[in-house]
């Protein structure tokens, strides 16, 4: 995880997120793309002239962005890129991606516009949806204390090894323990049974340390709020189904009430990421499956 893109719109929660994102590159050696982008406002006159934004705007904020990546390389000893541009946010985001090759999207969950989408931001929800690499999603309140234990939610349902591959690639740097729970609430779909799961994470990641846990809990939030809370997660994370996988995995709307509570940085992982992630992990030991 070396190259680390945050779009921001420099508000506070985006400026507390690019914080976050420069903490956690400081501790990855890694580098920091800061990019403001703006929509194009276009107007076109009675006369079909059409008026474009005046140049000074853009430069205000290449500005802005030049002061903030100086002070983040002062404080954090950084390698720090900027970028301002017109374009289309979701859009451009992802071409941003393949054309610097970055490894993971750091975002604030709410924008500068109190019309946002309350959830996560309409910008960061519906990019998160779309990503073509995994996506860390920072509250308000969040701030970056190290990384040592990361919870992925699962479902039991549905293929893992994709997800489990970027999520070990993410908590490798920072050794981080992490916990796989799946929470039993007596309404499974039982897609796949969670013996075969199970066996399959077990035998495709031989040599990494993680924990497997399967939680009794009549309500699937509370359950892995709980759990969290008692094994001081630092960050949970989740997988991202092109077959809008977040209504599925939690049953409807049980993913948005989840998000909407929850205090800790959301990792969303693409079904379909954009490079095949590398797998070296060094961690030697697996952990006992167990059932609560």
């Amino acid at each position: 995880m070396k190259t680390i893109l945050i779009p921001i719109d420099f508000s506070a929660n985006s400026i507390n997120a690019l914080n976050y994102a420069a903490a956690l590159a400081c501790q990855v050696n890694g580098k920091l793309i800061v990019v403001h982008i703006l929509t194009l406002p276009i107007n076109l006159l009675e006369n079909g002239v059409v008026v474009y934004p005046e140049h000074a705007v853009e430069e205000v904020y290449r500005i802005e962005l030049q002061e903030l990546s100086e002070n983040l390389r002062e404080k954090y000893n950084l390698e720090v890129a900027t970028l301002c541009k017109y374009g289309i946010f979701l859009m451009d985001l992802n071409d941003l991606i393949k054309s610097h090759k970055v490894d993971l999207v750091v975002m604030g969950t709410k924008g500068s516009s109190d019309s946002l989408d309350k959830l996560v931001g309409s910008n960061t929800f519906n990019f998160i949806k779309d990503a073509i690499c995994p996506v860390l999603a920072i509250p308000p309140e969040a701030t970056f204390s190290g990384i040592n234990h990361v919870t992925y939610a699962s479902d039991f349902e549905s293929e893992e090894i994709i997800f489990l591959q970027q999520l070990f690639n993410f908590a490798e740097p920072f050794q981080a323990k992490v916990a796989i729970i799946n929470i039993l609430t007596g309404y499974e779909l039982n897609i796949l049974s969670d013996e075969q799961v199970i066996k399959v994470i077990i035998n495709y990641f031989p040599q990494v340390n993680h924990t497997i846990i399967q939680i009794k809990d009549k309500n699937i939030p509370e359950g892995i709020h709980k759990f969290m809370n008692e094994n001081k997660s630092d960050i949970l994370a989740i997988a991202m189904h092109q077959r809008n996988y977040m209504e599925i995995l939690f049953h409807n709307n049980i993913a948005k009430n989840l998000i909407y509570h929850i205090s800790l940085p959301l990792l969303a992982l693409p079904e379909k990421p954009y490079r095949k992630p590398m797998q070296t992990f060094k961690h030697q030991e697996i952990q006992n499956t167990t059932v609560r």
